[in-house]
């Protein structure tokens, strides 16, 4: 009881603008102290804040002080903080910025196998997602793959199977069907930036991916035309609403009205964030669509989130102490549960399964993403400048600035263009 208090003063003093975790001012003073940064919502936050006071009440005189936020902004506040040499002692970042980041100098320590206990881990998810030149220097907080989360009620009010099995083309024939029937409704919900994660997915499926690691497009100027000729036929259809209702719920298509409202069916998601995304109404979870003798499926698996060790730590040793208990104190798991995704170690699932804290949904929706996960992406296709490239071209066609060739053009010009700079 007197911990739940503890961590209910903390999450009202953030709210006030003093974030912090796991001890007095005064107790910092006179041990050792630690600073974790991560980003996420309330769901995220108070349990996070309630394993580091068990950390602090199991080890006295080490203090974890939490400092969080939302999404925006997040980024550049590590990479400033990186920069300046004021970054926490242990950092939650996006897997896609590690690659990017290391390549800075030497921000992350190598993570201290003799202190953290990594048996647990699938060792090739390691090396896939967690290394920089062959050198372990994050931790995936929990796997997280791509799923579809449908409104069943949604898909029967237009005579459409909850159960359909989603292919590219009757994605087109349903959504033309739905909004035809009643214009302001329509089957996709994604917003701009999810409208290019759709396309990701296309490409690869026709050419394997956007980027390989040598740093090489690997998709041809046919192909790129077929894809965007693909997603006119979203826009023209009402497949998915118009760029300028969407663009307003950038990064957050969650929250659009129209979404929430259930004037839209469906959506690309993450297993990590479907929770969010499904919120507003009783849905489910589909596979998404992967044409027949697709190069590679497209759909994503990789780490929710990685936790880092900054180089600059004073206290590093502690920091890989508090990442061990994060990930194998049984009661520490439990806190946590999926507040960062289903866990990436064994044991951890088996001790959330034992305790009913991982749901059906989450886990089926788990299940299925890993059954359909294509190949890793490349590191430079993860880059934030690829990123941004591809987006500011998507946004241009999504908005009918350019013509399916001339996003095809521009699309390989501009990525040669970033791609030469990096």
């Amino acid at each position: 009881m007197i911990r739940k208090l503890l961590v209910l003063l903390a999450v009202l003093l953030a709210c006030a603008g003093i974030v912090t975790a796991s001890g007095s001012a005064e107790a910092a003073s006179q041990g050792t102290a630690l600073r974790m940064l991560w980003w996420g919502s309330e769901s995220r936050h108070a349990p996070t804040l309630e394993a580091l006071d068990l950390y602090a009440e199991e080890n006295p005189g080490v203090t974890v002080s939490g400092e969080y936020q939302g999404w925006d902004g997040y980024y550049q506040r590590i990479a400033t903080q990186l920069a300046g040499g004021t970054a926490a002692d242990i950092i939650q970042i996006d897997q896609p910025w590690l690659h990017e980041l290391c390549t800075r100098g030497d921000v992350f320590a190598e993570i201290d196998t003799s202190i953290v206990d990594t048996s647990g881990f699938d060792p090739q998810f390691l090396e896939d997602y967690c290394t920089f030149e062959g050198t372990l220097v994050g931790l995936p907080t929990g796997v997280s793959v791509n799923t579809m989360v449908v409104d069943p009620a949604f898909l029967e009010r237009f005579g459409i199977d909850p159960d359909t099995k989603w292919t590219w083309e009757n994605m087109v024939e349903y959504g033309k069907m739905i909004h035809e029937a009643d214009p302001t409704c329509y089957l996709n919900g994604a917003s701009p930036d999810l409208f290019r994660y759709w396309w990701e997915m296309y490409i690869a499926q026709i050419a394997g991916g956007v980027v390989n690691e040598d740093k090489e497009i690997m998709f041809t100027l046919e192909q790129a035309t077929q894809s965007f000729e693909y997603f006119k036929q979203w826009l023209d259809y009402g497949v998915v609403a118009p760029f300028s209702k969407t663009s307003l719920f950038f990064q957050k298509f969650h929250e659009n009205p129209d979404w929430i409202s259930g004037k839209m069916g469906l959506s690309w998601s993450w297993v990590a964030s479907m929770e969010k995304d499904m919120s507003s109404r009783d849905m489910t979870t589909t596979t998404l669509p992967v044409m027949e003798g697709a190069e590679n499926s497209g759909v994503l698996m990789r780490p929710a989130q990685l936790f880092v060790v900054s180089e600059s730590s004073p206290n590093k040793e502690e920091a890989m102490k508090v990442l061990d208990f994060i990930f194998n104190d049984p009661e520490a798991v439990k806190i946590l549960g999926t507040a960062r995704a289903i866990p990436a170690v064994e044991g951890a699932r088996a001790t959330l399964v034992e305790a009913g804290l991982i749901s059906e949904l989450a886990q089926r929706a788990t299940d299925e993403g890993i059954a359909q996960a294509g190949w890793p992406q490349s590191t430079w296709q993860m880059n934030s400048s690829v990123a941004q490239t591809m987006q500011d071209v998507i946004d241009e066609f999504g908005y009918g600035e350019l013509t399916p060739e001339e996003a095809a053009a521009k699309m390989i010009e501009s990525l040669e263009a970033t791609l030469s700079r990096l």
